[in-house]
Formats: structure tokens, C-alpha cells, sequence
């Protein structure tokens, strides 16, 4: 009887300890691994997390306030009012280069086990603050240059690919989570979506992905959150320039089900005459677990905006009126007026032997430009699929994927549209279809990693003249690229290497001649990319560094040329080749208990030049590449004291080509930009206060360029772009 009384004290002894503890577990934002040995403390005790991730708290210091200053992850305020278990996400501030974790459908790993050149942005939360603007994000990545004409107009380059692109991005193929972005002709607008969205930006440089196409120019992958830890987020951010942004976030994690809904309002002057903008934006998420293999995403994106375009500038404008718009824009009021979705459904299954995903995509867009020159009217819808699936294969793991897209695309042109005289111009009907295929074995060793894929990719353009009553057709062959790469990691450091193939398909502009019909002898630009690089940090953190050195070949080099105001043909012109050696190092200041001062740096070089250019009969051979600076330089120091936070940056670009004669260089130039944060926690509200300076000293400087710029009417070429002058804003951030 004794021994019973025993065990049934023992056990209530032992229920009542535990019921008397809270358990509270640390997680990183991306992947969801526990994360050990970080510190949080309180006015009173400081705990340390262990290998699982977790504290335990007794519940008789309930309510208890929490705070977490790692100097590798952004801090957080947290109050546990409630006896339960909890889950606290950290989101990485991109310090550590080896921590930072690649995530994707099938493949979350840590940046030191990959084995191509691949950039990460995860220290989303500070630029949220800002609501800072996407593409500025991008510049700040080694091998990465944007050209950037204002909200509306930019051109993203990725390793010297899509620098001779008129106004847009092409040559680098964009994803929303598993979702093309890229219509049927290459080109991509991902400035339209806004950082909020979004947990982490993946960029693979160069053709060294076999999952997401085989692009010269690599991918840009946006991944949207998956932080549903507050309820309701407002935003407000009021910029120079009479800029507002507003936005309202809501999430909610109801037992299997994730929910997030995402609206954005962006209104803005401008800086130039003629360069209002306004920008509605709606995004929608939601995630449903069916069970533990099985899931289901479902995501919706709109945005309408209304853009006045203040155009690009000639020389004496540029230094003198940089504030102007074009002559012929102003004075038509020119713009668009466009609306965009874009709707998927993602079908998720991970079981131990078998893992795949497949998506359907459907996207709309709709334009009215008033142009100098005449109206144009664009309407885009396209569908598609994309599916990939993973499984062992002996020893290798096995994937394997399609994609398919099918765009129809009607435009006309107008003159004097809207008035009694309009007349139209021009009007055609295009069907884009696009294929891809890929494989991929992927291999384990003790301390390294193989992954040998192959790419099939070919396009179909078919297209009806309305005006002329001429039917037209262009298909490429279907071109193979294979790859290699191989990563081996020394404990903190990893080597790898690469060598992969890849292509560039011509627009259907580009696969006219002067006359509007066909050249047949188009071809897709193609290209092998070889590259070696190490990543790694000291045992203590106090340096992390990566490092690759680069070379790609490129022919059949695809050149637009413009023979009116809005018409441009393609020629293969020659062969370019693109070294270039990127490097990143980071490194702490100083560390202490509340303080701690952290330095990030960046640095890209290139050596491109046209290694056999002959166009309209002019030798252009060993003049370097165009519209690419010979360097960009992007360091940032970080401060973060308590519930301060504050950043320096620094932004170097070097002289850009702007013609293939090299006759003409932008200047180069260094801009400053200064920024504070400060957080505070009030019961169950997150409270965020952030104010900066951008462009500290008034630097004038050109922000994106147009190459090759000719003067119509006797009038100068207009080659450039302005930057933005000095500027400022402050924003306010609630959490509940």
C-alpha cells in the first residue's frame, strides 16, 4: 500500500512540474530547423537555448516578456502570456554566408553545400521597413546590375545577360514560388511585386540551374512568407517626393490551414515631371496540410497601376534639367495604364520514396500606352503547367521536371486614338508556347556533393498580321544543356565548381528583318558557363567570406536594332565572353553584451567584351560589352543596440559603355545611404518606428541608361536616366 501511495505521489509530483513550465522553441524563419545556444533573456534571467531550439520558462513568471538579440539574426520582442508551448521564428540577417538556408520545394540546404553561384536575400525584415523597392534590393547582389528608370521601367542583368535589352528584363527567367513570371518571349516585370510578400529572393547566376530553365542569365526566385505569427500588420511609409506606401497584412494559422492576404497602396509624384505613379496591389495565400504527405497552396496576385513615363534624358537635360521629363513624353502626357494577375494551384506530395509538385498557372495582363509616337493596346493571357518530382535512385537522388506555357498576345497600335480622326496602325496576334524538360542526379559523398542535370528547352512563335493579312511562323531546334558541378566541404570551407551550358531564345522582334518578315537564320544565343568558387567562415565567426571567379562564352549574340521609333529587328551579330570574379566577406566590428556592430561587403568585377562583333559592317571586336559597369561595390555597416537598429551603405558603380563603339562612358559614382530602426513591444503590439536618408550627399548619378541611343528630328540622343537626388522617408509599423 505504501509503494502505491508512492508512485501516485511521484506522479502527481512529476504532472504538476511539468504543468508548471513552459516550453518556448526557437526556430529560423526559413526552413523551420531549431536553433541552438541562442540567447534570450528578460529583465530578471537569461536562458539559452538547446540542441532542440528550446527554453523552458516556469509558469509563476508568467506574463513574461522576452527578448532575443543574436547578432546573426534580427532581434525580437516576444510576450508568453499563455501556459502553452510556443514557436518563435528568427529571421536571418545574412551575416553568416555558410548558415543562410536555401529553400526551395525539394532542395533546403545551407548556402555551403550548394554547388553553383547562387546569391541569397533573407534579411527581409529591415528593408520591409523601408518598403524598399525590389529591384534596389537586386543591386545590392554580387553579379547583379539594374538598370532602373523609376517604379515602372527597369532592366535587371544578371552576369552581363539582358544588358542589350531595350527597356526590359529578358535572358533571366523569374519565379513566384513555383510559378513562371516570365512571359512567352523571355521578358520578366517583377518590380510590381512588393517586398512584403516576400520571406527570402533566391538568384542563381549564369545557366547553372536545371530545375528552374538553362537562362544565360540565370533565375531570380521570389518566395513569398510563411510567417503567420502575427495576426494583423499595418504599414504606413510616407517617402520625398509626396511618396506614400500603405499596407495591411493579415495571417492566420487555423489548425492545418495558412492564410495571408496582402493589400499595398504605392502612390508617388515622382521626382521628374511627368512621373506620377500609382500602384494597387493585392496578394492572397493560402496553404492547407491535408495530412503529413500531402499539401495544397493556393496563390493569387493582382496589381493595377497607372505610370506617367518621363523617358530618358540627353546629356545636357541630364546635367542641367535632371528633374525634366522627354519633350515628346511630357508633352502628350505619356504613360501606361495596366493591369496584371496571376493565379496558381500547387499540388504538394513528400513521402519517403517519392516527392513532387505540381502546379497550374493562369496570367493576365492588360495595357494602354500613350506614346510620343501612337497608342498601343497590349492584352496577354497564358496558362501552363510546371511539375517536378524527386525519388532515390540506387544511390543518387533523381529528379526529374516539365514545364509548359501557352500565351496568347494581341497588340495594336493607333494613331490619334480616342478622337474622332484615330486610325489604326498596326495589329497583331501572337501565340507563344515554351517547353521545358530537365534531369538531375544528385549524389552524397561523405564531405561533398555531385550533381550532373540536362536541359531541353524549345520555343514555338506563331503570329497573324492584321493589317497586312500575313501569317508567320519561327521555331527553334530543341536545344540541349547539360552541367556538372561538384561542391566539397573542408570543415568551414567548401569548394566548388561548375561547368553547364545554356541558351537565350530571340523575342519574336528579334527574329524579324527590316522588312517584317522571318529570317530563318535566327539562331537562340547559346553559351557554356566555368566557374570555381569557395565559401566559408572562421571557427568563431569573426570573417565569413564567399568567392567565385567566372567565365562565360557566349555566340550567335542576339543584337536589337532599332529602325524606328517603336520597331527594332535582331541580328547574330558575334561572340562575347563574360570573366568576372565576385566576392563577398563579412565581419563583425565589435560584439558585446547589447551592442554589436557588423560589416557586410560586396564587390563584383567584369571583364566582358565582344570577342567578335561585326554589325552593319563595323568591326566592334574586343570594345567592351555594353551597358555593364566595370565593377560594382555595395558594403554595409549594421548597428544594433537593444531595440535600435541602424545601417550605413555604401554603393560604388563603375563606368558603364553606352554605345558598342565605346565612344561614350557614364560617369562612375558613389551614393550613401543612412538608416534607423527602432522596435518597441507593447503587451501583445509590435511596434516599429524606421526613418533614413537615401543618397546622403546628393550624389547625381545615372541610374539605368539606354544603349545605343539614337537622336530623332535632329535632336541629341537621349542615353540616360537619373537618379534620385537626396531623399528621405519614415515609416510606422503595427503588429498584433
Amino acid at each position: 500500500m505504501k509503494k502505491i501511495l508512492l508512485n501516485l505521489f511521484l506522479l502527481t509530483y512529476t504532472f504538476t512540474t511539468f504543468s508548471q513550465t513552459v516550453s518556448v522553441r526557437i526556430l529560423d524563419n526559413i526552413d523551420g530547423i531549431p536553433l541552438e545556444n541562442i540567447k534570450v533573456e528578460n529583465e530578471e534571467e537569461v536562458f539559452y537555448s538547446n540542441k532542440d531550439g528550446e527554453i523552458v520558462i516556469e509558469n509563476d513568471l508568467l506574463p513574461i516578456d522576452l527578448f532575443i538579440n543574436d547578432f546573426r539574426y534580427y532581434p525580437k520582442n516576444v510576450r508568453v502570456r499563455k501556459a502553452q508551448s510556443i514557436e518563435i521564428k528568427l529571421t536571418h540577417k545574412g551575416f553568416i554566408l555558410d548558415d543562410i538556408v536555401i529553400n526551395s520545394n525539394f532542395y533546403s540546404k545551407k548556402l555551403k553545400d550548394n554547388n553553383t553561384s547562387t546569391s541569397i536575400i533573407d534579411d527581409i525584415e529591415f528593408r520591409k521597413n523601408e518598403g524598399e523597392f525590389l529591384i534596389n534590393s537586386l543591386n545590392q547582389v554580387t553579379g547583379v546590375y539594374s538598370h532602373s528608370a523609376g517604379y515602372n521601367t527597369n532592366r535587371v542583368t544578371i552576369r552581363g545577360m539582358g544588358s542589350r535589352s531595350p527597356y526590359s528584363t529578358n535572358k533571366i527567367k523569374s519565379y513566384l514560388n513555383n510559378i513562371p513570371l516570365s512571359n512567352g518571349v523571355g521578358e520578366t516585370t517583377i518590380e510590381d511585386f512588393g517586398i512584403d510578400i516576400l520571406d527570402q529572393i533566391e538568384i542563381n547566376k549564369g545557366p547553372n540551374s536545371s530545375i528552374y530553365g538553362s537562362g544565360l542569365g540565370g533565375n531570380i526566385i521570389l518566395k513569398t512568407s510563411k510567417n503567420f505569427e502575427k495576426t494583423v500588420k499595418i504599414k504606413s511609409i510616407f517617402k520625398s517626393f509626396n511618396t506614400y506606401q500603405n499596407s495591411i497584412s493579415v495571417s492566420r494559422k487555423i489548425n492545418r490551414l495558412n492564410l495571408l492576404l496582402n493589400f499595398e497602396k504605392l502612390k508617388s509624384d515622382g521626382y521628374r515631371d511627368n512621373n506620377t505613379y500609382d500602384n494597387n496591389r493585392f496578394f492572397a495565400s493560402v496553404n492547407y496540410e491535408i495530412n503529413e504527405d500531402y499539401g495544397i497552396d493556393f496563390i493569387h496576385f493582382y496589381n493595377s497601376a497607372d505610370a506617367l513615363i518621363p523617358s530618358s534624358l540627353s546629356l545636357e537635360n541630364f546635367i542641367n534639367n535632371p528633374s525634366s521629363a522627354a519633350f515628346s513624353w511630357r508633352n502628350v502626357e505619356g504613360g501606361e495604364d495596366y493591369n496584371r494577375s496571376l493565379t496558381g494551384l500547387t499540388f504538394n506530395s513528400k513521402k519517403n520514396k517519392y516527392s513532387s509538385s505540381t502546379t497550374l498557372f493562369y496570367k493576365t495582363f492588360n495595357n494602354d500606352e500613350n506614346r510620343p509616337f501612337n497608342y498601343l493596346i497590349e492584352d496577354s493571357d497564358s496558362y501552363g503547367f510546371r511539375h517536378i518530382g524527386k525519388f532515390p535512385l540506387n544511390s543518387f537522388d533523381f529528379s526529374y521536371g516539365l514545364e509548359y506555357s501557352n500565351e496568347n498576345y494581341l497588340f495594336s497600335t493607333w494613331d490619334e486614338y480616342g478622337s474622332n480622326n484615330q486610325s489604326i496602325i498596326s495589329q497583331q496576334t501572337q501565340n507563344r508556347k515554351n517547353y521545358n524538360y530537365f534531369l538531375q542526379l544528385d549524389k552524397s559523398f561523405k564531405n561533398s556533393f555531385l550533381t550532373i542535370g540536362i536541359g531541353s528547352n524549345k520555343i514555338n512563335y506563331d503570329w497573324v498580321d492584321e493589317t497586312e493579312s500575313t501569317s508567320l511562323s519561327y521555331n527553334t531546334k530543341t536545344i540541349i544543356s547539360p552541367r556538372i558541378s561538384y561542391n566539397h566541404n573542408l570543415d568551414k570551407i567548401s569548394i566548388f565548381g561548375n561547368i553547364s551550358h545554356g541558351f537565350s531564345s530571340p523575342n519574336i522582334d528579334e527574329t524579324l528583318d527590316e522588312n517584317g518578315i522571318v529570317n530563318p537564320d535566327i539562331k537562340p544565343e547559346t553559351g557554356w558557363n566555368y566557374e570555381v568558387g569557395i565559401i566559408g567562415s572562421t571557427n568563431d565567426n569573426s570573417l565569413s567570406y564567399n568567392l567565385s571567379l567566372y567565365f562565360m562564352d557566349i555566340k550567335n549574340l542576339l543584337v536589337a536594332q532599332r529602325t524606328s521609333f517603336d520597331t527594332f529587328t535582331g541580328v547574330n551579330a558575334g561572340r562575347t565572353t563574360h570573366p568576372g570574379l565576385e566576392a563577398t566577406v563579412n565581419f563583425p566590428l565589435f560584439r558585446g553584451k547589447n551592442l554589436t556592430i557588423t560589416s557586410s561587403n560586396n564587390f563584383s568585377k567584369y571583364w566582358y567584351i565582344f570577342k567578335d562583333f561585326n554589325n552593319r559592317g563595323t568591326d566592334y571586336s574586343q570594345n567592351k560589352l555594353t551597358g555593364v559597369p566595370s565593377h560594382t561595390i555595395y558594403s554595409k555597416i549594421m548597428i544594433n543596440l537593444k531595440n535600435y537598429l541602424a545601417q550605413i551603405s555604401f554603393q560604388n558603380v563603375g563606368k558603364i559603355p553606352m554605345n558598342d563603339s565605346n565612344e561614350l562612358f557614364t560617369d562612375s559614382y558613389s551614393v550613401i545611404d543612412l538608416k534607423l530602426s527602432r522596435l518597441y513591444s507593447i503587451k501583445n503590439l509590435g511596434i516599429n518606428i524606421s526613418t533614413g536618408i537615401n543618397n546622403l550627399f546628393d550624389t547625381r548619378y545615372a541610374s539605368g541608361i539606354v544603349i545605343n541611343a539614337r537622336g530623332f528630328g535632329g535632336r541629341d540622343p537621349r542615353f540616360y536616366y537619373p537618379g534620385l537626388p537626396r531623399n528621405y522617408f519614415i515609416s510606422l509599423s503595427i503588429s498584433i
